[in-house]
């Protein structure tokens, strides 16, 4: 549990605390949604904003690194075309071919959103802000209730002043051949805070791939607060990825709450380019035996930036499977945090678990930070974990310079190779394309190829 301690109020929780008295009355919800707000608001209050005295958070201290409680945006739809989306996702990601599902500032954009006809009756959608306002008896059962972690400040904060988001059902044994895209864009000029919540249900042996993209136009310092819950019941199979490149100056935190029934396969994938500060947290509990999750991702970092990934993938249930492989590459005075914790409990034997998580550091000022953890509570079960952090091979570089090419050419070749063994994970082909293609260019803006 997250020790509480008697600190000083921060002016930005005191904003946050005054935010919310203030927006309530304008928030979706009926009287069961109101219990929620307030519970969650009633938690954040003893918590606070984390800070480096929490475990989980001692790499990435928000009290300090938020100065002001950004005002929430407004819950009037800003207006974007598809040019605009275009502009934000860049060719590949906009031409997957996916079912569109988009929000502006938060706010779903019924406009710029389809389901592609010939899989119109396997994907049921909602806003999250209709649902809220009457929600059904299965909703309130299960929502708020994945893989729950009661004691996590962002997710409080997120419960408190959710608006918008997807409710997705994708249906009994249905085999989606187009991803279904979430989109998030924030366009206004002026910071916001912007807070999101998806609801993903995955039926018994559906098969789908979720994509979730955060991009901007003209808004570099929003304030992103998203969660997304997804159940996959029993041998369901998701690909689950996703994309950020928020603002140069925004805080992007993420919270991933996922269970795992029997049987089931999870393939999480995360790529992070953008903010200026992001906290990307996954937490996987495996819920069905048989079952398995391979969890990997890519961060891209320059400059002052900051990014933490932080998982908890606990295995409750015997004969279970977790893998687990990122790969950071860090410039200038960018820093990147990887904390990765298995724990297996004491029914859980027959677990096969292992994570890894390799930096490479691209200038003496750079940083990479991981602090993998084992919890075994098991005996018979083979777990692992491991984390490297290094420069450039010097030997290779020479050889390859020997041999003609340019160092722009040889850095460029030798960092798409490390950063490849997870790109290599992504199984949508195109969605796979497009993330190399956009590190290529990340590595293009560097080199000045």
């Amino acid at each position: 549990m997250t020790a509480v301690t008697n600190i000083q109020k921060t002016d930005v929780e005191l904003g946050l605390a005054q935010q919310f008295d203030d927006t309530r009355a304008n928030l979706p919800g009926n009287d069961w949604v109101d219990t929620l707000r307030e519970n969650a608001i009633r938690s954040f209050a003893k918590l606070g904003l984390p800070h480096r005295r929490v475990e989980a958070w001692k790499y990435t201290d928000l009290r300090s690194m938020l100065k002001e409680a950004k005002t929430p945006a407004d819950s009037d739809l800003n207006s974007v075309s598809d040019a605009d989306l275009y502009q934000a996702l860049g060719a590949d990601l906009h031409g997957l071919g996916a079912h569109h599902i988009v929000f502006v500032d938060g706010i779903y954009d019924e406009e710029n959103s389809f389901i592609i006809g010939d899989e119109a009756g396997l994907v049921h959608m909602t806003s999250l802000a209709e649902t809220l306002d009457n929600p059904p008896e299965w909703f309130m059962q299960n929502f708020n209730k994945v893989n729950p972690r009661e004691d996590d400040h962002v997710v409080a904060l997120n419960t408190a002043f959710m608006r918008d988001g997807a409710v997705i059902e994708i249906v009994k044994n249905a085999k989606l051949k187009r991803p279904v895209h979430l989109i998030s864009v924030s366009s206004s000029a002026s910071g916001q805070a912007i807070t999101e919540r998806h609801f993903i249900h995955v039926e018994e042996g559906a098969t789908a791939t979720i994509l979730e993209s955060y991009v901007h136009l003209c808004a570099p310092d929003t304030q992103r607060n998203s969660v997304t819950e997804l159940s996959l019941e029993k041998s369901a199979r998701v690909n689950h990825v996703k994309f950020q490149l928020e603002g140069v100056k925004a805080a992007h935190l993420s919270n991933w709450m996922v269970s795992i029934r029997e049987s089931a396969n999870y393939r999480g994938f995360q790529f992070t380019i953008g903010a200026k500060v992001s906290r990307n947290t996954i937490n996987v509990n495996f819920d069905g035996s048989h079952s398995e999750a391979d969890i990997s991702g890519v961060a891209l970092l320059r400059d002052e930036q900051h990014a933490d990934t932080t998982m908890d993938i606990v295995h409750g249930v015997p004969h279970t499977l977790s893998r687990e492989l990122f790969k950071t590459v860090v410039d200038d005075r960018g820093r990147a945090i990887f904390q990765g914790k298995l724990t297996v409990k004491p029914d859980a034997q027959k677990t096969d678990a292992n994570q890894m998580a390799h930096g490479m550091l691209l200038s003496d000022t750079a940083e990479f930070d991981a602090k993998p953890e084992l919890e075994i509570h098991a005996d018979d079960v083979v777990c692992g974990h491991g984390a490297t952090s290094g420069e450039l091979d010097e030997d290779m570089m020479f050889y390859m310079r020997q041999r003609g090419m340019s160092m722009d050419t040889v850095q460029t070749l030798l960092i798409l190779a490390f950063v490849g063994e997870s790109f290599d994970l992504i199984e949508d082909k195109e969605i796979r394309a497009a993330f190399i293609a956009m590190a290529q260019a990340w590595l293009g803006g560097k080199t000045g190829e």
